[in-house]
């Protein structure tokens, strides 16, 4: 196995690109510059009934102009909750609104709780894969992070995605990436992007979030020099929100799709955000958001805390490449330092 480096302040970063589980893979598409992808699609239907959800809510419609990338930290993910009908057929219903979901606290030693869950949203025919990292943490409780995507409408390759480890320790459970292509006609140009998948310790995020932007920096320099790709979009629970990001907050060009919105399903904190360069992935359509699960199902808070104590965020990107700002060279982290 060929191993890559590259450093995160004093952080020696391996990618691990043997680190993930998965089974088949699936045909390639005509636009992929990846090979494969390599979780297990399982297309058994399931008994389970569709549930109606809200769509007041501000979630769009998926188009085949555009993906919706959306992260959910959903609390605890392991046998209990997926011995549970009720909540199953939500988090079901909330990765279907999306073609891509990163999503964190992975907590079950079975390695099939994913591949159970995929044959639940593949029941009405749809074809969602999966890409799983390895199970990370100091302490014996242990998450994982993983993708669940729409095959339809992105491609990806276990060979275009790793964890990052860091020798030093500083973070508790290191970042999973992902390289994605959007599938696209022929003659058009696909949105190739990255994705950084992270969840800091609620313990820890003191030490974890100063250390955020090197981590980032490194990822973006890391992946433009091996793939030339500039589209990096960092995701997941920071613990944090916008006014406690420091560094993170101070890179050029940096955006944040969440500002004072609460992101826990009690609707006190904001914890959860995306993060990207706006000058580089101008994308971006400027749509995004955080899903109530109140409202979205129709239910009272005490009963929504039952699926998370996270609520789900997402943003709209367009399909097609664009060109990056003023420069559609990368020029580490370029672009106007803006808000809304």
């Amino acid at each position: 196995m060929k191993q890559q480096t590259i450093h995160v302040l004093n952080v020696l970063v391996i990618l691990l690109v043997h680190g993930f589980l998965g089974c088949e893979p699936v045909e390639n598409s005509s636009v992929a510059t990846q090979s494969s992808t390599p979780g297990q699609m399982v297309l058994a239907r399931s008994s389970s009934t569709a549930i109606a959800v809200n769509r007041s809510q501000r979630v769009p419609n998926r188009t085949p102009q555009t993906i919706l990338i959306a992260s959910f930290n959903i609390q605890a993910f392991g046998e209990e909750k997926m011995k549970d009908p009720w909540v199953m057929e939500r988090i079901t219903s909330v990765i279907q609104l999306f073609d891509i979901v990163a999503i964190q606290e992975v907590r079950a030693k079975d390695q099939t709780l994913i591949p159970r869950l995929l044959s639940q949203i593949n029941a009405s025919g749809a074809q969602y894969d999966y890409l799983i990292g390895p199970r990370l943490g100091r302490s014996v409780s242990k998450e994982q992070y993983a993708y669940i995507f729409d095959t339809t409408k992105v491609v990806t390759s276990l060979d275009a995605s790793y964890t990052i480890e860091d020798s030093a320790d500083l973070l508790h459970r290191e970042p999973l990436v992902a390289r994605f292509v959007t599938r696209v006609p022929p003659n058009v140009r696909p949105f190739t992007f990255s994705l950084v998948n992270i969840h800091t310790d609620p313990d820890e995020v003191k030490q974890e979030l100063p250390v955020m932007h090197s981590v980032l920096k490194g990822i973006r320099e890391f992946e433009y020099l091996s793939a030339r790709e500039d589209d990096v979009i960092l995701m997941g629970d920071l613990n944090a929100s916008p006014k406690q990001f420091g560094t993170l907050a101070q890179m050029p060009g940096i955006y944040w799709t969440v500002e004072d919105e609460p992101t826990n399903t009690i609707r006190k904190n904001t914890y959860d955000n995306i993060l990207f360069d706006r000058g580089l992935t101008n994308e971006y359509t400027g749509r995004s958001g955080v899903l109530d699960l109140c409202e979205l199902f129709g239910i009272r808070i005490e009963v929504a805390v039952r699926i998370s104590d996270h609520l789900p965020i997402w943003a709209e990107f367009s399909v097609v490449e664009q060109t990056a700002g003023a420069n559609s060279q990368f020029v580490g982290l370029s672009g106007p330092n803006e808000r809304r």
